[in-house]
């Protein structure tokens, strides 16, 4: 029992000092402090008198899920910004949050390079904000949303009058929220994220435009073909975000941005996965699951991936039972 409510007060102690960002004179956040602490004392209760069993719990599977929830992770020794950004892209959980650690700590040290170092941090915020959105960490959502709409206002100070980047950060910070909380929370997210398209359209490139439009179309896509379910709030919700999209063909819509996943700022099983269920909208049946053939394929590398990866195999699952008999059997030929 006094294991236990050690553990509980240290893990609360830790949220707090986490959230509130809370760092000392020499730039070492708390959080890390208590982290490492924890690590410590933690290791000291699990370890038994007949030997060191629990030596290594720290790279264990539970050790590994406490340190993503205090904010903790292995400290990497690394100044390239685009070596820590690709990270942040591409890595696994606990990397993108060591690169996230390791970015906000050198920003603090450095007076050259503030604005490539708030376009990380804002990075660092959305890909976090979908981390929490798959594992139902809503209050982490949104503390981290309110975390990457402090840097869009460090942002705006910073490139004053070419807002571009900013806004086009914020629009994606957006997007990840809507995504990673309730939907009924989101008709008045809609609003805002209207109002910062629009203000965003003055100041971006041309080239830049496709991200507004693709985040536009997969909002009023996703809402589109969710809906149906009995909560009548959620309908409400729904409703007002498909108006807001303006979107009737979603199949014709979403083709457009085939060869730039990425770019727009998807990744290839969320976008083939949500092109998929289009298909099948409109009873367009070998389509849609030739799109769920396409998305199994792809590389799962962290929550996100492995989330989308998931719902791709139980869509296959359900929409394969519902195939007439003769063309389940043209498909596992094809398989």
């Amino acid at each position: 029992m006094k294991a236990r409510r050690y553990f509980t007060i240290l893990l609360i102690i830790s949220i707090i000092l986490t959230t509130a960002n809370c760092a000392d004179k020499k730039g070492q956040s708390w959080s890390s402090k208590l982290a490492k602490l924890s690590k410590l004392s933690i290791g000291r209760l699990l370890n038994t008198k007949n030997g060191n069993y629990f030596n290594n719990w720290d790279s264990s599977s539970f050790a590994r899920n406490f340190f993503k929830v205090v904010g903790y992770a292995p400290t990497i020794k690394e100044n390239d910004t685009e070596k820590l950004e690709k990270m942040l892209l591409n890595e696994a959980d606990l990397i993108k949050i060591s690169a996230f650690n390791t970015i906000n700590k050198l920003s603090k040290n450095s007076t050259a390079n503030k604005k490539k170092f708030i376009l990380l941090k804002l990075e660092g915020t959305i890909e976090l904000i979908k981390y929490y959105g798959v594992v139902y960490n809503y209050p982490m959502v949104k503390i981290t949303f309110a975390q990457g709409l402090n840097y869009v206002y460090q942002c705006r100070k910073l490139y004053e009058k070419n807002l571009g980047e900013c806004l086009l950060k914020k629009i994606r910070l957006i997007e990840s929220f809507i995504f990673s909380s309730k939907i009924e929370e989101n008709r008045l997210m809609m609003y805002w994220f209207n109002k910062t398209k629009k203000e965003a359209e003055k100041y971006i490139k041309d080239d830049q435009k496709q991200i507004l439009k693709f985040v536009d179309v997969r909002i009023a896509c996703e809402a589109k073909l969710t809906q149906g379910n009995n909560n009548k709030l959620l309908n409400a919700g729904l409703k007002t975000l498909i108006n807001m999209g303006r979107v009737t063909d979603c199949i014709n819509e979403l083709k457009k941005y085939e060869n730039a996943i990425e770019t727009v700022g998807s990744f290839p099983a969320e976008y083939r996965y949500l092109l998929a269920r289009a298909y099948f909208h409109v009873r367009k049946e070998q389509e849609a699951i030739k799109q769920l053939l396409l998305a199994r394929k792809e590389v799962v590398k962290d929550s996100k991936t492995r989330y989308v990866n998931k719902k791709v195999q139980q869509y296959f699952e359900k929409q394969f039972t519902r195939l007439p008999d003769t063309k389940k059997m043209d498909l596992i030929r094809d398989l």
